[in-house]
């Protein structure tokens, strides 16, 4: 599956109701994690690594944001995560 096909998924999945959790954040980390698995998957089957090893969720997380996910103003920087903003 390419990342297109995945993003799409996302856009349908976000419209069932037992998936609403998912409108309910930012897109962006949503979509940057589709790209790293994309790009994990590529390297695998071009055999530059190993299968995947999927993190567990007591080991921390982490998410990446692109550009057009954070703000810049009066001094402070905005991180849009769903319908809110945080300031902190």
């Amino acid at each position: 599956m390419s990342y297109k096909q995945t993003s799409a998924m996302l856009t349908s999945w976000k419209k069932q109701e037992d998936l609403d959790f998912l409108d309910r954040v930012s897109s962006v980390p949503l979509q940057q994690s589709l790209r790293h698995l994309q790009a994990a998957f590529t390297n695998f089957f071009s055999g530059r690594a190993k299968y995947l090893n999927f993190k567990k969720k007591r080991n921390g997380g982490s998410a990446e944001f692109t550009k057009s996910a954070f703000k810049w103003k009066d001094g402070l920087v905005y991180l849009a995560i769903g319908c809110r903003t945080i300031t902190d």
